[in-house]
């Protein structure tokens, strides 16, 4: 069976609608065993489930409500690799509002994603 794009979109749209849903039993669910996640615009790196579902425990007791959205797509099938350029509306526990214009690579194993890296142009909530 071979992977497309539309199979990489579905999985990347489900993966940001668990996160917005602070899901993280689900949220994982998108992810590989030995996944990598990174915030280079924050110098961040996580290695491995538990530290990803970690990091997802610590977002929710940051951040109150998100929204990930007006998603821009751009694929590399042989590479395995999804460019995701996307807009992250967010209010924090203190009643704060965060708006950035972000840009997420995933990295696929199958149709799971093994990587990870978000470059945040705003408050970083994945630490």
């Amino acid at each position: 069976m071979s992977v497309t794009k539309e199979d990489y979109i579905a999985r990347a749209e489900a993966y940001f609608f668990d996160v917005d849903r602070f899901e993280t039993d689900a949220i994982l669910s998108h992810l590989t065993d030995n996944v990598v996640m990174e915030v280079p615009t924050d110098d961040v790196r996580k290695v491995g489930i538990e530290a990803v579902r970690e990091t997802y425990v610590k977002r929710a007791e940051m951040v109150r409500e998100s929204w990930h959205g007006d998603f821009v797509f751009t694929a590399d099938i042989a590479a395995h690799r999804l460019a995701i350029r996307l807009v992250v509306k967010r209010i924090n526990v203190d009643g704060s509002k965060v708006e950035m214009d972000n840009l997420t690579l995933l990295t696929f194993s199958g149709d799971r994603i093994s990587s990870i890296a978000v470059w945040m142009s705003g408050e970083n909530s994945l630490i």
